[in-house]
């Protein structure tokens, strides 16, 4: 365990050198950024399928109903690490940027044999984004045309501390719960510079800030069945209900007083409905699908509804191990796949773009213990064949998840 300990701190002071936020994308200028979906890295490598997953080696903050799998004697502890490549194209201009990012720690423990316990801090959302842009506008009956620049920069991103509970309430079904802190600051910058002005012209600035101090709650559900000695089936679901995001929202304006007003008076977090089906055979091969929906037109939006587009997501996703408990180390590791789609909340000229990618991953044990370390790539494009910019990406995962018998009384011969 200790050996454990001391790799465990060896990642963290490395990826609290390198941590940066994990995102430099355009699109992140519009909503409330870049939205996680808080899968860790093994159901990441398979799509984020993870509504239906119940296991006992591993976290699913996903689903809060999947805390009360875990064995009465464990105690598991994950941390997890991203680095993400993308390339954009708008025209015949391209840019390509790297970004790294400490994603997620989290820890699961039981209180009962049929009651377990999970807390951590996971990502909601990030933002990132700098980028200019020279226009023109043709000055009223004349040839001439004033030509401008525009200025788009932001920063920040909004991350959930969570504490959840999951309890089994009968042989086959389990309930649990996520309650959230919400915190974070999203900041915008937008400018508009007149550099060969034939007009009497101004040049305007608009910075936005908003501050979030908010809470929220997610609800799961698992029925799991056993049929025959070979083939297990879990059947997830989880919902939340739309709620104002607490906080402060600030707005500054060339030449206006700046606005301050609470921020659940403009903003809030959607209604969310997802489900999902995970099917196991003889404890080697794990196949699934989950969908997932968030109704963020009926949110508020700057005060209004209906400015952002309902999300919808769908995934599928399968690992395979040989031989759990072979000899031979590749028999134990674990081969992971998938592949998903979801549609972007924020309207764009109207329309929404699509973020098709596929993935894959590997389980690595310890020989010692039944500590794992996962890792994950994934390659995908954001935008869709029409649109007017087009992002691919590939992004590596790396997560470490210690898995250590805590709860055992020590036996005196």
């Amino acid at each position: 365990m200790k050996k454990n300990l001391i790799i465990l701190l060896g990642l963290i002071l490395s990826v609290v050198v390198m941590a940066q936020n994990n995102t430099n994308s355009p699109y992140t200028r519009y909503g409330y950024g870049q939205l996680e979906d808080d899968c860790f890295s093994r159901s990441a490598a398979m799509g984020g399928t993870s509504i239906g997953m119940r296991t006992k080696n591993s976290i699913n903050s996903i689903n809060p109903a999947s805390y009360s799998s875990i064995d009465s004697t464990s105690f598991i502890f994950e941390m997890g690490v991203s680095g993400l490549l993308s390339n954009f194209r708008s025209g015949g201009a391209q840019n390509t940027s790297f970004t790294g990012n400490l994603d997620y720690i989290s820890l699961q423990s039981p209180i009962t044999k049929w009651m377990g316990l999970s807390a951590g801090l996971i990502p909601y959302s990030y933002v990132g984004y700098n980028y200019k842009y020279t226009d023109s506008i043709q000055i009223a009956f004349e040839d001439d045309y004033n030509v401008y620049d525009k200025t788009f920069y932001g920063t920040g991103g909004i991350s959930q501390a969570y504490l959840g509970l999951s309890v089994d309430i009968a042989d086959h079904l389990a309930l649990g719960v996520n309650g959230y802190y919400m915190f974070g600051n999203i900041n915008h910058y937008r400018a508009v510079s007149y550099n060969e002005s034939k007009l009497t012209t101004t040049n305007t600035v608009m910075l936005s800030n908003l501050y979030i101090r908010s809470f929220n709650a997610r609800f799961g559900l698992q029925y799991h069945e056993t049929i025959g000695e070979k083939h297990k089936f879990n059947i997830g679901a989880i919902y939340e209900f739309r709620s104002g995001m607490n906080g402060k929202f600030e707005q500054t304006t060339t030449g206006t007083d700046t606005l301050v007003v609470n921020s659940d008076e403009l903003f809030e977090m959607p209604s969310l409905y997802g489900g999902g089906v995970m099917y196991t055979y003889d404890d080697k091969l794990m196949i699934g699908v989950d969908f997932m929906y968030q109704e963020y037109s009926k949110a508020l939006y700057y005060g209004k509804r209906d400015t952002l587009a309902n999300r919808m997501k769908i995934s599928l996703g399968a690992e395979y191990t040989h031989n759990p408990r072979g000899r031979r180390y590749v028999d134990r590791m674990a081969w992971r796949l998938g592949a998903k789609y979801n549609s972007s909340y924020a309207k764009i000229n109207g329309k929404q773009a699509g973020d098709f990618s596929i993935s894959c991953g590997l389980g690595l044990p310890l020989r010692t213990s039944k500590t794992i370390i996962n890792v994950n790539f994934e390659y995908g494009n954001v935008g869709g064949l029409m649109a007017t910019l087009k992002e691919n990406y590939f992004k590596f995962g790396l997560n470490f998840a210690l898995n250590e018998t805590w709860f055992v009384k020590a036996k005196v011969r």
